[in-house]
């Protein structure tokens, strides 16, 4: 058998570090922070925990490597939803929340932990404070160009309305009226 190309090696790296990384959120979102540990996440991925090691100090580091991750994401998607009308923007904002909450439910359940365990972890009080600044700067801006009286409280209500909404349906789950207020907010906002 001949030896691994560096380029085969980088990819056997990368992928071992995915599935590190897919485990480790299956398990948090499932089980919580505190009650997911290494030994956990790594017969999870199928890996040694020397190995998980290789790629992450800490549990910790992992979960900030996600956070990270998940943000990018969401600067790459957010970027897809603009448009030059302000109106189309905001309701492309709308309907990407709502779709992501139908969709990707174990994220959003990951997020809320992680929300309300933020004195444990500064590292996500730092990103969020930051992406958070910069949402509701666009939203601002978007509400601004809409002619709203005070944009930057209204953008503010916006964020508040979706993280209710997000714990709302982590504990009402089907029975929260996710589609009635979907057309309300865009009603409201976009009409």
């Amino acid at each position: 058998m001949s030896p691994k190309s560096a380029i085969q090696n980088q990819e056997i790296r990368a992928e071992s570090k995915r599935k590190i990384l897919d485990a480790a959120f299956k398990l948090i979102a499932k089980d919580g922070y505190e009650s997911t540990s290494i030994a956990k996440i790594a017969k999870e991925a199928e890996v040694s925990k020397g190995l998980l090691y290789n790629y992450f100090n800490s549990k910790e580091d992992m979960v900030k490597v996600m956070l990270e991750e998940a943000l990018d994401e969401g600067d790459v998607l957010i970027s897809g939803l603009l448009s030059d009308d302000p109106k189309e923007t905001i309701r492309n904002v709308f309907q990407w929340f709502f779709r992501e909450i139908r969709e990707r439910l174990d994220y959003w359940r990951l997020i809320t932990q992680l929300t309300f365990n933020i004195e444990k972890f500064k590292f996500v009080q730092e990103l969020a404070a930051n992406k958070m600044g910069e949402y509701i700067r666009l939203m601002q801006s978007l509400l601004n160009q809409l002619g709203y009286e005070n944009p930057l409280n209204e953008a503010r209500i916006i964020a508040a309305l979706f993280d209710g909404i997000g714990v709302e349906v982590l504990v009402l789950k089907e029975q929260y009226p996710l589609d009635e207020m979907e057309a309300y907010l865009i009603e409201k906002y976009c009409k």
